[in-house]
C-alpha cells in the first residue's frame, strides 16, 4: 500500500467521522436500547445507525480497504483496513451526556498509520499520521509537561462493564496504590476521549484495561505522535494499559506494580 496516499485517506476518515457525528448530535437524548450486550452495556439503535453511516462512506471511498468495526466485528483477511468505533461512550450518549466520540484508525501493512477522534458536541477533531505529529482542529498538540504523579490528573477506564464481579475487584485493586498518589482522578466513560485528552495535555495519565482495537488503536497513535508513551502490563487473566505524558510513566508503572505484584511482565505497545 502506497503511504503517499495517507493525507487522502485521512481526509476520507475525517469526512466519515464528521458525517456520523452530525447524525449523533441530532440523536442525542433519543437513543433506544436494541438489546443488552452485558448487564452493564447496551446496544443502542444509534450505535447501529452510526455504524451504517460510517461504513457506507468508508466502503464507497476506499473499496480496497476492509473494515473492522465494534458492532459487526468481521474477520479481517487483509493487511490494510480501517478500525472503527462509530459511537465510543454509548452509555454517556444514552443518558444525554455530551462526552462521546467517533473514532477511526487506518492500518496499512499491519501498522496503524493514521487516526481520527472526533468529539461531535465539542466540534473537536483530533488527527494523527505516523511520524507527522498530532493535531486538534489542524493545530499541533503535545502532551503535558507534568513531571510527577502527585501533580497529575489521572483518568481511569470504566472497569465495571462486564458480569464478572471478581474481575471488577481485580481491576479495582490494580489502581489502588496509584489513586493515592495522583492529584486528581477522573472517569469519563469514553476511552477515545481519555486518550485524546492525554494527548493534548488536558490529562496526564490514563489507566484502563481495554483490549479491543476499536477502543484504543486510534488514540494510541494520537498519543504517541503527541509525545506520550504507552505500556501494557500482563497477568494471567488481564492486561493493564498505562498511557501517559512520558514524564510520569515509570512512576505510574511502579504504582501499578505496588498494587498488583503479579504484574511482572511489561510490553511496550
Amino acid at each position: 500500500m502506497n503511504y503517499s496516499n495517507l493525507p487522502n485517506f485521512l481526509k476520507v476518515g475525517k469526512t466519515a467521522a464528521h458525517t456520523t457525528g452530525a447524525y449523533l448530535r441530532q440523536k442525542l437524548g433519543e437513543a433506544k436500547v436494541k438489546y443488552p450486550k452485558t448487564i452493564h452495556d447496551d446496544l443502542l439503535d444509534a450505535d447501529l445507525e452510526a455504524e451504517h453511516i460510517i461504513l457506507d462512506l468508508l466502503r464507497s471511498a476506499t473499496p480496497e480497504l476492509e473494515i473492522l468495526s465494534e458492532e459487526t466485528p468481521t474477520a479481517i483477511t487483509s493487511d490494510n483496513y480501517w478500525i472503527v468505533d462509530p459511537l465510543d461512550g454509548s452509555a454517556n450518549f444514552q443518558h444525554g451526556s455530551l462526552l462521546f466520540a467517533v473514532t477511526i484508525a487506518l492500518v496499512l501493512n499491519n501498522t496503524t498509520m493514521a487516526s481520527i477522534i472526533y468529539l461531535p458536541m465539542q466540534e473537536e477533531t483530533f488527527t494523527a499520521i505516523r511520524n507527522q505529529g498530532a493535531f486538534l482542529n489542524d493545530q499541533p498538540i503535545h502532551v503535558s509537561n507534568t513531571k510527577t504523579l502527585e501533580k497529575s490528573i489521572a483518568h481511569l477506564g470504566d472497569f465495571a462493564k462486564g458480569n464478572d464481579i471478581q474481575t471488577t475487584y481485580e481491576y479495582t485493586n490494580d489502581i489502588l496504590e496509584l489513586i493515592t498518589k495522583v492529584y486528581r482522578v477522573r472517569m469519563i466513560g469514553t476511552a477515545a476521549t481519555d486518550l485524546a485528552y492525554v494527548a493534548c495535555g488536558r490529562a496526564d495519565l490514563l489507566i484502563n484495561h481495554a483490549t479491543k482495537p476499536w477502543d484504543v488503536e486510534a488514540g494510541k497513535l494520537l498519543l504517541l505522535e503527541a509525545g506520550g508513551k504507552t505500556t501494557t502490563k500482563y497477568t494471567k487473566n488481564r492486561a493493564i494499559n498505562i498511557y501517559s505524558n512520558n514524564y510520569i510513566h515509570q512512576e505510574a508503572i511502579h504504582a501499578i506494580i505496588s498494587s498488583s505484584p503479579d504484574q511482572v511482565f511489561s510490553d511496550p505497545i
